[in-house]
């Protein structure tokens, strides 16, 4: 495996976890946030990415 796979992966997990986070705590406080379903997205679609990436 190449250093820059893990590397991209390991920062989309941490995103897609503070993503996850960040509308834990929202929907514990009642208030809407934008900002966490932009991280879930990124996260995902940055995983996604990698995966593809890692097979070719």
């Amino acid at each position: 495996m190449e250093p820059g796979w893990i590397v991209g992966t390991s920062l989309a997990v941490l995103i897609l976890l503070a993503g996850v986070i960040g509308l834990a705590v929202s929907k514990q406080n009642r208030r809407k946030n934008r900002w966490g379903w932009w991280f879930v997205i990124f996260g995902v679609c940055a995983i996604i990415s990698a995966f593809v990436n890692l097979s070719i």
